[in-house]
């Protein structure tokens, strides 16, 4: 048996589909971003990078994805690695129990929640009491535990290609 490998999964490998959003990257890296990224998992559809209008000399890109379950960390960790990336990867569900996302942003860092059908994030009744025990940090304990925070500096990302291609396409572009 291999090192590192998990001997209850034997054979049989948990196959997940997901998205993967990267809303701001580094044009400089965006040739080994999509080798490391295509070394780990399988994509669903061809890159489509399309320019980032609120970081100067990025790029964009989401598309769907399959692999198994044990290559998302290390999905993860490798998206991770590259500086000045803005991604969220997002697996979906597995037969009616939680799906998870991973947001990265550079002045945060990594932050993964469990989420649901819907993509809520879903905090567990530990991590309530946790909270709930910071007493007057509520509040802020509250929007880490949902990532507030990483919403917060994605969301403007996310966004801002689809109002580009929306004025284009009302400019008659």
């Amino acid at each position: 048996m291999a090192v590192g490998k998990n001997p209850y999964l034997s054979q049989l490998q948990l196959r997940v589909t997901g998205q993967l959003s990267i809303y701001a990257a580094p044009m400089s890296v965006v040739s080994h971003l999509q080798w490391s990224i295509e070394s780990i998992i399988t994509l669903a559809s061809p890159w489509s990078w399309q320019p980032q209008p609120l970081i100067p000399k990025s790029q964009s890109c989401s598309l769907p994805f399959r692999t198994t379950i044990d290559n998302l960390p290390r999905l993860v960790s490798a998206l991770y690695e590259f500086p000045n990336l803005y991604a969220e990867v997002v697996r979906d569900p597995i037969n009616g129990g939680l799906g998870e996302r991973w947001l990265i942003t550079p002045n945060l860092g990594l932050r993964r929640l469990d989420i649901n059908e819907f993509g809520d994030a879903v905090v567990d009744e530990n991590q309530l009491r946790s909270a709930i025990a910071a007493g007057e940090q509520l509040l802020e304990k509250l929007s880490w535990l949902i990532g507030e925070p990483w919403e917060r500096e994605l969301e403007p990302l996310r966004i801002s290609p689809v109002v580009e291609n929306a004025r284009l396409l009302a400019a008659g572009g």
